[in-house]
Formats: structure tokens, C-alpha cells, sequence
């Protein structure tokens, strides 16, 4: 069996997390309009950091010297398309701004304790 880095066990656990609010968000407002940006949110931060690691992994093995360049590069990548994607659900009545900003949220909110979990037990020099 591949041994998971951190970065993929964040991966893998945003989605359990999405369902989880995501189901909690519909409990609470019985709205699916509001499931549905914020999974508008979680579907585009993690398109965003997925891009990034694919990008960055390719670029430490082959080619190291572009990684900060390219890094600066995505980063404003990611800024310019979270405020396309906010700017989106704020103009259109159908979507809700802040549980897209929840869902853009996500990967951040899950990285915290998968590292503190993870970080000390595995000793991963991959992460």
C-alpha cells in the first residue's frame, strides 16, 4: 500500500468534512442552495491546492530553481480565482457568499489537526 504524505491526508479527509457540514448546513436551513455554494467553495479550494501540489512536486523533482517563482505564481493564481468565484455568488441572488467563503475554507480548516495529528506520528519527510 502507498504511504500518504500529509498533504494528500488532507485531501482525503476535506471531502468527509465537506459531507459532514454540508449535511449540517441543510439540517440547519433546509436550504440546498446553500449546500450547493458551499460546496462551490470546497470543489474550487480544492481544485486550487490540488493544482499547487501537482505543480510544486513536478517542479521539486525536476526543476527546484522555478519552485519560488512559481509559487509567487500560483499564489496570485488563487487569489485572483477565489475573488472570481466570491464575486460570482455575491452578483448572482442564488448563491450564498458566505458558505462559499466557508467552503474556500476548507482545506485550511482541515490542514490544522491533520498536521497536528499526523505531523508527530508519521515523521514524514515527504509533508
Amino acid at each position: 500500500m502507498k504511504k500518504t504524505n500529509l498533504i494528500e491526508k488532507i485531501f482525503l479527509f476535506s471531502w468527509p468534512y465537506a459531507l459532514v457540514v454540508s449535511v449540517a448546513i441543510y439540517l440547519i436551513t433546509f436550504n440546498f442552495d446553500f449546500v450547493l455554494s458551499f460546496f462551490l467553495g470546497v470543489a474550487s479550494s480544492l481544485l486550487m491546492n490540488s493544482m499547487n501540489y501537482r505543480i510544486m512536486k513536478n517542479l521539486y523533482k525536476n526543476n527546484p530553481s522555478l519552485i519560488k517563482s512559481r509559487q509567487i505564481m500560483i499564489y496570485i493564481a488563487k487569489f485572483v480565482f477565489f475573488g472570481v468565484i466570491l464575486y460570482i455568488t455575491y452578483k448572482d441572488p442564488g448563491w450564498n457568499i458566505y458558505y462559499t467563503f466557508a467552503g474556500l475554507l476548507t482545506y485550511r480548516i482541515v490542514s490544522i489537526p491533520v498536521t497536528l495529528i499526523y505531523a508527530g506520528k508519521d515523521g514524514d519527510p515527504d509533508a
